[in-house]
């Protein structure tokens, strides 16, 4: 019974709009037969050269809108082409699409004539990407301006257009990706969407305009009512699936334009057809068939080198993560679904040098462009260059060669240390890892603390811990605790931290205080215990205000980190989805290679656990 209701549903899917639009086609004939076909022809010829100029223009401007389309999912897909060879590739597609009907399949054949080495499957995606995504930017701006112009309260767009977007982009900030059978999708970034949602606007205007410009003075109404009426009968006409939409388009402009069906309106209908339909689809498809197939030869990607002044950017390597170099700077950018974040400034010379070119690989990313824990010089020089920047961590750094347990400033952390003293606790360098016995407390840590985090805090992977100073805390000959430690040059910085749910007191305090007293012996001058929130963020210091407590045992010194972003809204959205992505980070990355090095490492447990994608969840982290 299901099966057959799924048939009728995909049928009904496929013929009814095709079979509707055939009906109002019918329709629109037996009305075109009552008219006066010589005046028709006269109100034709009688359209001035100027006007027809005018509309061509005006055409044209709305072409080179619906075009840019195809370069936002060019950067979405990060294909690597060129926007003049995508934009004018797409350009030829739609136009000839919309005209000759089955705009999906004639526009992805052209795409691949043009760009042969996007391969069918990527053709596909890319013409998926645009067509669902002028649907959406044109759905959005019928329900919120258009409707409410033609329904006379036209004050009432100016409320509903910036509460519908908000509502977008919050809904695309909380779900960036769409999964369906196991696999995930990545939906357009905000950045991308409110582009496509300009550009329909600009597309309806300038199209609109055309029309406008070719009907007679006394029978054009207001131009933003004949936009609002153009774009509902645009709508029509796709949803009909006949050929350029005829018959539905005209029905539907007629209906909402009560009074005008006279062969005055017949000509400019035709005329409209000709500009905005014809022409293009001539020019287009001229140029599709005449170019020669774009040459396309994609550099491989530069490999981001993750060392630098500080240790901390050795965690990008959990991410998907892209170099930024300059002649004279280099550093790392993370990618999370909106933006494109510089990580811990430049890894090699100045700030100011790497500043143009993240903006420009954002852009091309459909991307916001972030800085993202950036020191007190660094903040200066992003703003000396127009950047928002504020604060929002603090970061406990420790000098090992001043670092004296005695003094009030260390009372606390000298009581803990007793504590563990006592406790029999024993503590040093991992030499030889256990890693199925370390993976065991780690999820014994995920059982009592949750799934871990992710982003710019460790996580736990054997993969990624096995090259890193490891230190541990044994009970009676057990391990019970440990943490890795990121790298520099005179640095140390705290990367992943597990113990057991039931563990003595001041464990963990004995073990940092092992790792200070390592790197004092080693000669290093910066220990750092990682960040907390920023004081003037009061809320989010009450959320962790057990481990601000651990860390300021130590005594540590506070020095300020910062976020930017261009302005103050895309710093409020790359914020946002900074956390989002520290809260719920995006799956580990794994290669064959990898799973059978992880293979090696990790000894299966009695009970298997639930694998996705190949991977033993609580095993990898």
């Amino acid at each position: 019974m299901n099966q057959v209701f799924m048939r009728v549903s995909v049928s009904a899917r496929r013929y009814l709009p095709i079979t509707l639009g055939t009906a109002l086609l019918a329709l629109l004939w037996h009305k075109a037969r009552d008219l006066d076909w010589e005046a028709v022809g006269h109100a034709l010829t009688a359209i001035a050269p100027l006007t027809w100029a005018l509309a061509v223009l005006a055409t044209a401007v709305s072409f080179w809108a619906v075009a840019q389309y195809d370069v936002i999912a060019h950067r979405h897909f990060r294909t690597g082409y060129a926007p003049r060879t995508t934009r004018n590739a797409g350009a030829a597609a739609i136009a000839v699409g919309q005209t000759t009907g089955f705009g999906p399949a004639v526009g992805a054949a052209l795409r691949w004539r043009v760009m042969p080495a996007l391969g069918h499957g990527m053709v596909l995606r890319i013409t998926t990407f645009v067509t669902l995504g002028f649907f959406a930017a044109w759905g959005l701006l019928a329900a919120t301006v258009a409707l409410p112009l033609l329904a006379g309260v036209g004050w009432l767009a100016l409320l509903l257009l910036p509460l519908a977007l908000a509502a977008m982009a919050f809904a695309l900030l909380r779900h960036p990706r769409l999964t369906h059978g196991g696999r995930a999708m990545e939906l357009p970034s905000i950045s991308a969407f409110l582009t496509m949602t300009a550009l329909a606007a600009v597309d309806l205007l300038f199209a609109g305009l055309a029309l406008w410009l070719l009907l007679p003075e006394g029978l054009a109404p207001a131009l933003p009512i004949l936009i609002a009426a153009f774009a509902l009968s645009l709508g029509a006409g796709m949803a009909g699936g006949t050929p350029g939409g005829v018959g539905p388009f005209e029905l539907t402009l007629v209906a909402l334009l009560p009074g005008t069906a006279t062969p005055e309106l017949a000509a400019s209908l035709i005329a409209f057809r000709m500009v905005y339909y014809a022409l293009p689809c001539v020019i287009g498809a001229a140029w599709a068939l005449l170019t020669p197939p774009a040459q396309h030869r994609r550099l491989p990607p530069l490999t981001a080198t993750l060392q630098g002044r500080r240790a901390e950017l050795g965690i990008a390597a959990q991410n998907d993560h892209r170099a930024l170099v300059t002649f004279s700077a280099e550093g790392v950018a993370l990618r999370t679904p909106q933006t494109l974040t510089l990580f811990l400034g430049a890894a090699e010379g100045h700030l100011a040098a790497l500043l143009p070119a993240l903006e420009r690989a954002a852009r091309e990313e459909n991307r916001y462009a972030c800085l993202y824990k950036l020191t007190d010089r660094d903040a200066v020089v992003a703003r000396a260059q127009g950047w928002h920047v504020a604060p929002f961590a603090v970061e406990a750094v420790i000098d090992p060669r001043r670092h004296d347990l005695t003094g009030p400033g260390h009372r606390q952390l000298r009581r803990f240390l007793r504590k563990a003293e006592n406790a029999g606790l024993s503590f040093g360098p991992i030499t030889a890892p256990d890693w199925e016995r370390m993976t065991e407390i780690h999820c014994a840590w995920e059982d009592s603390h949750g799934t871990e985090r992710g982003l710019t805090m460790g996580r736990f992977c054997p993969l990624y811990l096995r090259d890193k100073p490891l230190f541990g805390a044994w009970l009676d000959g057990r391990l019970v605790a440990y943490t890795s430690w990121l790298e520099a040059p005179g640095t140390l910085s705290l990367d992943v931290m597990r113990h057991e749910a039931d563990l003595p007191q001041g464990c963990m305090h004995g073990l940092i205080q092992t790792v200070i007293g390592h790197a004092r012996t080693n000669g290093l001058t910066n220990v750092s215990l990682a960040a907390l929130p920023h004081p003037s963020l009061p809320g989010r210091i009450a959320d962790c205000a057990g481990l601000a407590r651990f860390k300021t045992s130590f005594a540590p010194q506070w020095r300020p980190l910062y976020i930017g972003a261009g302005n103050p809204l895309a710093l409020a959205i790359c914020a946002a989805d900074i956390r989002l992505g520290i809260l719920r980070p995006a799956p580990l990355s794994r290669t064959t290679q990898e799973m059978w090095q992880l293979d090696s490492l990790i000894s299966p447990l009695e009970e298997t656990p639930p694998v996705v994608e190949g991977i033993p969840i609580r095993h990898a982290g």
